[in-house]
């Protein structure tokens, strides 16, 4: 496929196939190889560039979503030869060793400062959390951050230019699809039931076709330029937010925030900034995966999952969702236009924890989604579930219907816990999965007890 795209302010006219790799196409296509090739799944950050403003990874961006984008690269910090601040004070900072982390870590480092002038320690460490380094250790790079900013360096960022025209080459017509409104899609899959693969962030899809998990698809259609999928609102009883919202959305969003406080919780702690910026709801609750976040989340919170099709909408629970491992209830003909997830959520106890090795970029040994509407020290309900533990989501029914109808004390919880624990039956490290499960939702209850939750607890 034929497009222009913006990379480093400059037009340039691209000729690609729809699967090729951002990170391709800047290295081997246009010779600017600041971005490096190192996992190639998203977890390192070391091909790490702006599009449109928002830190991604390039090895997870496809050509098919590139038309009229905006792209920075390292190379963008020192057009006239000399080091920009933000570099200058990573020299000075001696936080650069071999090297091949920094153009990552740098443009982790001018996303943040472009929106955030005055980070604190803490926000620079969250800001590069996915991107690794094996050299410095991160505390002068994070001093080199801190430096900038004391510096004033506060970089405005390039975006798009809305013009999404793009060429297809013969073989290509009618097997690749940019539809810009949710109809022009919803006709495309009736036209081709099954045949066609949706793209969304391309966090899995990407790195599937590169690790040789998959070849490419027969057939593709990009989800990113419909609008509709990518809101989120209050409409009526409901919170309801776009399949396309990214993580990144979710995790800012005030509404979501204020009513699903734990769901924002897990969108800000599923993968990297990079990754949250791309990831979306929807390719989350498609994927089906055992390890998922955000199912459970869901679940907890009793939420809707809206499908669409030509023949118009279908509502299933997020419980009756997902019918067995990596299966779902979407047809071949519907896609998932949005989650909706009841107002009532907003007075309940709401408490996201995630269990595993990196927080930032881990598939989850752990995950417990605990909602619960507590009055005057009485449970009205609760809805406990795990993840990463069972082929689906799984409800920890006893432990859920014990606190049901009473004053919740020490000795409640504690029992809580252990029937939590008796519930899961993980393949690999049961001791100390099943022990930590149990431990987390006594934590929940007794932090109920000690006054420590408010709306959420995650």
């Amino acid at each position: 496929m034929k497009f222009k795209l913006i990379v480093n302010g400059v037009t340039r006219e691209i000729d690609a196939p729809p699967t090729r790799r951002l990170l391709d196409i800047l290295r081997e296509d246009l010779g600017l190889t600041g971005a490096k090739e190192g996992c190639g799944e998203g977890g390192c950050g070391a091909c790490a560039v702006l599009l449109d403003g928002r830190l991604v990874n390039s090895c997870m961006v496809p050509a098919l979503q590139l038309p009229g984008r905006s792209v920075e690269t390292v190379e963008s910090l020192a057009l006239d030869g000399e080091p920009d601040v933000l570099q200058q004070a990573f020299i000075d900072s001696g936080a650069v060793q071999c090297g091949f982390c920094t153009p990552g870590m740098l443009m982790a480092a001018r996303a943040l400062l472009a929106c955030n002038p005055r980070p604190s320690r803490d926000d620079i460490r969250t800001a590069i959390s996915g991107n690794l380094c094996r050299c410095t250790g991160y505390e002068s790079i994070v001093d080199a951050v801190e430096k900038a900013a004391a510096g004033g360096y506060s970089p405005s960022l390039l975006t798009g230019t809305g013009n999404h025209e793009f060429s297809l080459a013969p073989e290509e017509r009618g097997k690749v699809f940019l539809p810009r409104a949710l109809d022009e899609a919803l006709s495309i899959l009736s036209e081709h039931p099954g045949g066609v693969v949706l793209v969304a962030g391309g966090t899995d899809l990407i790195v599937e076709m590169e690790k040789g998990g998959r070849s490419a698809p027969e057939m593709m259609m990009d989800l990113g330029g419909i609008d509709e999928l990518q809101e989120i609102r209050v409409s009526g009883d409901w919170l309801e937010i776009g399949a396309g919202a990214t993580f990144t959305d979710i995790a800012t969003d005030e509404r979501a925030l204020e009513i699903a406080p734990m769901l924002a919780s897990c969108a800000a702690q599923m993968g990297s900034p990079a990754v949250q910026n791309r990831a979306t709801i929807g390719g989350n609750l498609a994927t089906a995966s055992a390890a998922g976040d955000s199912p459970p989340v869901l679940m907890a919170l009793d939420a809707i999952i809206v499908l669409a099709s030509k023949a118009g909408l279908r509502e299933v629970t997020a419980v009756e969702f997902f019918s067995k491992y990596r299966k779902t209830e979407l047809r071949d003909d519907e896609l998932i236009k949005s989650v909706r997830i009841p107002l009532a959520a907003r007075d309940h106890v709401q408490m996201f924890r995630k269990v595993g090795p990196r927080r930032a970029m881990v598939i989850s040994r752990i995950t417990l989604a605990c909602s619960a509407e507590v009055r005057d020290g009485k449970t009205l309900s609760c809805r406990l579930y795990t993840g990463s533990m069972s082929p689906v989501p799984l409800l920890l029914e006893r432990a859920s219907e014990l606190v049901v109808g009473k004053i919740l004390t020490v000795e409640l919880a504690e029992e809580a816990g252990r029937l939590a624990e008796e519930a899961v039956s993980p393949r690999t490290s049961p001791e100390y999965r099943k022990e930590a499960t149990g431990k987390l939702v006594a934590r929940f209850f007794k932090d109920i007890l000690e006054g420590k939750a408010g709306g959420t607890l995650g």
